[in-house]
């Protein structure tokens, strides 16, 4: 018990994730991150003016930003055991006999399909950053370093179980970080693409997707709505 606890322990100090609260991710260090599901253009169909009026836009967004922008692209297996459920419990139902026959054949052929194909669903992703800047206390021996503060690493990360984000702290940070966000949706629209900031549950239900890829693909993780506070 103690080996697996103590496991478990190394683990959970790999992860920087502190919290999720309000559709934002708050790190171990103090720092915030809110995550932005956007959708995709297919280049290949547009014209070559097309494609480079959208390049350049997208550049000109990059070098206007004074923050940094991570792009993830999420692969995942696609699970159609409920639209199978649903059709199995339609079938059972149907009463004309030719309906029930083409229903059955259909069944069939979807199931095989997904058996013995991988079908998967891919998701965009930008994630935007707020780091706030972090204030070393001065003590006797920070001054003493001098130069040599690098190799202290004294960074807020170091305490941060001693010294969680306040809710003041939180809520100042959360609006600067709303403030990116929202400059950034803009842009995107300019751009013709969707955007839209994923909810606490949403953010929840890739984590536990991340960490455990084959329990969530044989069934949607189930949360409270109260997640989403």
């Amino acid at each position: 018990m103690a080996q697996k606890t103590k496991e478990a322990f190394s683990s959970q100090s790999l992860i920087s994730l502190s919290q999720i609260k309000k559709g934002a991710i708050i790190l171990k260090n103090g720092a915030l991150r809110s995550v932005l599901e956007v959708s995709g253009i297919n280049l290949d169909l547009k014209s070559e003016d097309e494609q480079n009026a959208i390049l350049t836009s997208w550049r000109n967004l990059l070098n206007n930003l004074e923050f940094s922008l991570e792009i993830i692209i999420h692969s995942r297996r696609l699970n159609i055991d409920p639209y199978l459920n649903f059709l199995e419990e339609r079938i059972s139902k149907e009463q004309i006999e030719l309906l029930k026959l083409q229903g059955e054949d259909y069944y069939s052929f979807i199931k095989g399909l997904v058996t013995e194909n991988n079908i998967m669903r891919k998701k965009f992703y930008l994630v935007m950053p707020y780091d706030p800047v972090i204030i070393r206390p001065k003590t006797a021996l920070s001054q003493i370093a001098g130069s040599f503060k690098s190799m202290l690493k004294l960074s807020r990360e170091s305490f941060n179980i001693l010294n969680p984000l306040s809710n003041e702290e939180f809520n100042e940070y959360y609006q600067q970080l709303m403030i990116r966000r929202d400059n950034v949706i803009t842009n995107l629209y300019r751009l013709g693409l969707s955007a839209r900031p994923l909810e606490t549950k949403e953010l929840i239900e890739i984590f536990f997707n991340l960490y455990n890829p084959e329990t969530f693909e044989k069934e949607s993780l189930s949360l409270p709505e109260e997640f989403n506070k």
